[in-house]
């Protein structure tokens, strides 16, 4: 699997399970968040690969490691209750889920606080994929 199909399909997974829950903000894509309505910004920080079978004579096995992190964007002075339920949907998402090669574990939540007249939320999913070079 390559980095461009990693991205992809942990994007489609996203996409196709939050449906119109909120706005996405997805990388390098024109975006405008509608003030006061909450909004959702999924990223994929890819990690290192490290052998985990040696090659012999077929092709060594490397395992690739990330963090799927999603940033819950909610309006301020609303309490926390809409933020944290929009994390726990996304969380349940990925959460203990296998798909398309990609092993996810589970989810962590932090709270990130007020930043640029929005209340944050972080969700990140650490994953995995393994794969033959």
């Amino acid at each position: 699997m390559t980095f461009k199909n990693e991205q992809r399909d942990i994007e489609a997974r996203f996409k196709n399970n939050w449906a119109s829950t909120t706005s996405v903000k997805y990388d390098n894509v024109d975006f405008t968040p509608t003030p006061g309505e909450s909004w959702v910004e999924i990223q994929v920080h890819t990690g290192d690969q490290i052998p985990v079978s040696l090659g012999g004579v077929s092709a060594t096995l490397y395992r690739g490691v990330g963090i799927i992190s999603i940033n819950i964007h909610t309006a301020l002075n609303i309490g926390s209750q809409t933020g944290k339920n929009l994390a726990d949907t996304a969380a349940a998402i990925f959460r203990g889920q296998t798909f398309s090669g990609i092993t996810c574990r589970g989810a962590n939540i932090s709270r990130l606080g007020e930043s640029n007249g929005w209340f944050v939320y972080n969700v990140s999913i650490p994953y995995f994929r393994d794969e033959s070079f």
